[in-house]
Parts: C-alpha cells; structure tokens; sequence
C-alpha cells in the first residue's frame, strides 16, 4: 500500500506559508496539487473538492490540523502540505495554533484507504521530535524526506 511519501509530492510542501484563514489554506494547497498534477487533479476538479460538503478539518492538537475530502471525479489520493508561518488560531481544543497543515484529496472510492492514511498521518505528528523536525526543516526536499525516514 502506498504510503505518505509516496502520496505526497515534493512541490506540494509549502514552507513558512502566511495565511489568514482556512479557506486560503485549502484553495493554496489545492491550487498545488492542481499545478504539481494537472492531468489527474486539474482546477476544476479541485475547485468541486473545495466545495465538497464531506471537507473536514480537525484540529488535532499540538499545532497541527488535517483537512480531508473524497471526490467523485478523482482517481488517485494526494496530499499537500503547507508551514504556516505564523501559526494561525484555527480553535483547536488544546489552544494551539496550528503550524503544520496538511491536506488529504482522493477518490470517492477508496473509503478504507482515505481512513488509513488519515490515521498515518495523524500517529506521525503526535511525535513531539518529528513535529519539530518538519518545523525546523530547510527545504521542501528536507521535510519529504523526514516524513519519508519517519515512515519506514
């Protein structure tokens, strides 16, 4: 099964990214994918995603938040991260703002799947060293291959 570092991308790592809301994180991180793979995630397709009344976002604590949807038209998962700097206050329970996003898009399809990665990604971060690791990290390279070293 494909893991995190096979779903992501290096050109979907946006570092020291500054935001103002939720919504400007979403469309950034789905313009990314849209750009890094415009023949399976073009615009209008992510566009749909955006709008998609399954998006979720949790809150997951120590500064960092994931947001996932499933989508009809797609064939194939992707994620897309962004850094925020600075963290912004998304109301997470803990108080915390949030400074490492993620975002999870795939197919319709793949329920089991789309659960298992969500799950991936939310045990990797719960890690206080990796957290800091991917904070601290230089390049986009740097932090897909601390999540690719994490992973293994």
């Amino acid at each position: 099964m494909a893991g995190i570092c096979d779903l992501l991308d290096k050109q979907c790592i946006l570092l020291d990214m500054d935001c103002q809301d939720l919504q400007q994180i979403l469309k950034s991180l789905l313009t990314t994918i849209s750009e890094a793979h415009p023949q399976q995630a073009p615009a209008p397709m992510m566009e749909k995603v955006l709008t998609n009344p399954g998006f979720s976002t949790v809150c997951m604590g120590f500064g960092c938040a994931i947001s996932h949807a499933r989508c009809t038209e797609m064939k194939k998962t992707f994620i897309a991260v962004a850094r925020l700097s600075p963290p912004l206050d998304l109301g997470a329970d803990d108080k915390l703002p949030v400074a490492l996003f993620f975002l999870l898009v795939g197919p319709q399809s793949s329920p089991l799947f789309h659960i298992k990665i969500l799950s991936r990604i939310a045990r990797l971060l719960h890690a206080s060293e990796f957290r800091k690791g991917l904070l601290q990290a230089k390049t986009s390279e740097d932090f897909h291959q601390l999540i690719c070293n994490k992973e293994q």
